[in-house]
């Protein structure tokens, strides 16, 4: 069996990360240049090939970024692996309706699939570098600084959105020093921000009990916009993560929130991709509205790409060596489906 891994094109990451090669019990084939955005050097391993034509490829790897001529020079029934949105899987399949397309984002929630969860094992990684990415745009410190010439008060910071990515966004502004207020839907999301060591923002709605936060009514969402009103007013940086999949994200910040927000205040708005979720987010760009910076980048994982090429890496090759061994498993099943 052929297995092969592309270039992301226009992207950061690479789908396989040198330390893993060897990991890989038969050859692998490497599309030309594959590390040339990690500035890794070229594989020189006995069991690299490089990759002369993509249909000899039973099995092909990428991150998220693949064109459509790849796409319809695959071999008839190739394996393809990727983080593919719902949308893009649509695109391939519409395409390619032969080809078995397993995507990460449709990998189901079980615990014995949890080293192959690259959604994860990457917004682990987002929650860090976004945290950073706000504490570089600030004009302020993020811990308490005590001086001669007086006291620094430590940063305010707020999370919206307590998944994984906001989980870790919670640790990583804690170890910093910032003082940490987080909010989420979800029912069990008030033990774990408290855990962290952080304050959990009441809504007076009804919390759900799921995995992934769901839709709610115009209304409900008005009186959670409503309840983080004053917690936004109050701090000096906001990260947003909240997102339904398959759904464009929900608006938890108006542009009037924004209007009465402290001067020189950060949102790192980490929903932009999937329409933001803040009023005035504009995709991949920095906006100010009245001294308040909104950042709307979607590829803050850049500034991590080595470590989110390396846990990518093992999760697309823990999943190759269970397809391998029996392809029928339910996991990818569910996955293709």
């Amino acid at each position: 069996m052929n297995i092969g891994f592309l270039t992301d094109v226009y992207g950061y990451r690479a789908p396989i990360h040198p330390e893993s090669i060897k990991k890989y019990l038969s050859d692998v084939y490497l599309e030309k240049d594959i590390f040339n955005s990690l500035n890794y050097k070229e594989s020189n391993q006995e069991n690299v090939k490089i990759i002369s034509k993509i249909s000899d490829l039973d099995i092909v790897a990428c991150v998220e970024n693949i064109e459509s001529k790849t796409i319809k020079d695959l071999k008839k029934g190739a394996v393809l692996i990727g983080i593919f949105d719902f949308e893009k899987i649509e695109e391939i399949k519409n395409l390619r309706p032969d080809i078995k397309v397993l995507s990460f984002f449709k990998l189901p929630r079980i615990s014995r699939a949890q080293n192959l969860d690259a959604l994860s094992s990457q917004a682990n990684l987002l929650g860090y570098a976004s945290v950073l990415r706000a504490a570089k745009e600030t004009s302020d410190v993020v811990p308490m600084m005590t001086t001669a010439a007086g006291n620094i008060q430590p940063t305010k910071v707020l999370i919206l959105g307590v998944g994984v990515a906001g989980l870790q966004a919670i640790a990583t502004a804690k170890r910093l020093g910032a003082r940490v207020w987080a909010f989420d839907i979800r029912k069990e999301a008030k033990d774990q921000v408290e855990s962290l060591g952080a304050k959990f923002v009441e809504a007076n709605t009804e919390a759900q009990d799921s995995v992934y936060a769901q839709e709610v009514s115009d209304e409900e969402n008005q009186k959670i916009q409503e309840a983080l009103k004053k917690q936004v007013l109050d701090s000096d940086i906001v990260l947003t993560f909240a997102q339904i999949p398959g759904k464009k994200a929900p608006v938890l910040i108006e542009k009037s929130t924004i209007k009465n927000m402290r001067e020189n205040s950060v949102i790192i708005d980490l929903a932009a991709g999937t329409g933001g979720n803040c009023e005035g987010t504009e995709v991949n760009k920095v906006v100010q509205i009245n001294n308040v910076k909104i950042v709307g980048e979607t590829d803050i994982l850049n500034t991590v790409k080595h470590a989110a090429t390396k846990l990518y890496s093992e999760n697309v090759r823990n999943l190759i060596e269970l397809f391998i061994e029996n392809s029928d498993d339910e996991i990818f099943v569910e996955m293709s489906s």
